[in-house]
């Protein structure tokens, strides 16, 4: 037997193996997101000095999917300036400081929130109503690259393959054992990726209940340890930081839409984009439009427009 070229023949399937495995890791395209493409439409634009002139109308190409309000965001950025566009209220655009960074979605009351989770010695702990970073004492979820642990006194459960348009109610078979660090992820090793659980978790505690859906382990840079959730309130429970001026202040642009359909934007559905109260363009305006998608940006046929 001739070791040399065995040796040899090993080396080389090695390689060629590092090199698919390499190859797929670097060309690894997210599931989040749509091949939606948005068209732009200005012809009934208005720009004078008053404050609910409509500005834009959107609608999408075709062979379009239906895409979640929850899981969308839509700002129009005029003179450097931008502005958020929501059915009643928008993320306020003053940045807090901390690691938990939530924002709100096109629908006005689901979060989507990023937790920094990067530091491996020490937890970043989350106190879920308040979508506000806390501490050791007082919090719903604490956070350390993937392990997620839930405070004492939150009850919970999982239901696989659910959407959170789906989970109305919270259940009666809540799970109370806090002691195991939350099962919320499974890991591809062929393209070296955290990939969340495909469902809903249900948090309660103290008559608050809540909806989360895992979305990404990886912020808009692609760097892992930001775990990043949508989060509702249930039913007739409270949401406290929907009425934080700090968190949600009224959007300045409104969506409009004939459709009673509030929980998505259809595949056929034409929305308008109206000043609400403010008044964001008089004269002649530059426009871009950036739409976001579970946090990827969306297609847009024309990004920047002029109308007036």
């Amino acid at each position: 037997m001739n070791w040399k070229k065995l040796a040899a023949a090993a080396a080389i399937i090695v390689v060629v193996a590092a090199a698919v495995w390499t190859y797929l890791i670097t060309t690894y395209v997210s599931e989040l997101g749509t091949s939606n493409v948005i068209l732009v439409d200005t012809e009934n634009s208005v720009s004078d000095n008053r404050q609910d002139n409509s500005l834009i109308e959107l609608s999408f190409d075709d062979e379009a999917e239906h895409l979640a309000w929850s899981s969308l965001e839509i700002n129009l950025v005029i003179e450097e300036t931008t502005y958020g566009c929501s059915f009643g209220a928008q993320s306020n655009s003053i940045s807090l400081e901390g690691k938990v960074a939530p924002k709100l979605g096109a629908d006005g009351y689901t979060f989507t929130t990023e937790i920094d989770a990067t530091d491996s010695e020490s937890y970043t702990h989350f106190d879920l109503p308040s979508q506000l970073e806390s501490n050791n004492t007082d919090y719903w979820m604490r956070f350390s690259s993937t392990d997620i642990y839930l405070s004492e006194g939150v009850s919970w459960t999982f239901i696989e393959g659910a959407e959170l348009s789906d989970v109305i109610e919270v259940a009666d078979d809540l799970n109370n054992d806090t002691s195991e660090r939350l099962d919320w992820y499974t890991y591809d090793i062929s393209v070296h990726r955290v990939n969340p659980n495909d469902g809903v978790y249900v948090f309660a505690k103290d008559e608050l209940s809540f909806k989360v859906n895992f979305l990404t382990y990886y912020n808009n840079q692609d760097e892992s340890r930001y775990p990043t959730m949508q989060i509702a309130a249930i039913g007739e429970s409270d949401f406290p930081a929907l009425d934080d001026p700090d968190l949600v202040v009224p959007s300045p642009c409104k969506i409009v839409s004939d459709d009673i359909d509030k929980g998505h934007w259809n595949s056929n559905e034409t929305i308008q984009l109206f000043e609400n109260q403010i008044n964001l363009c008089d004269g002649t305006c530059s426009i871009e439009i950036l739409v976001y998608y579970e946090t990827i940006e969306v297609e847009i046929n024309e990004r920047e427009v002029l109308i007036g």
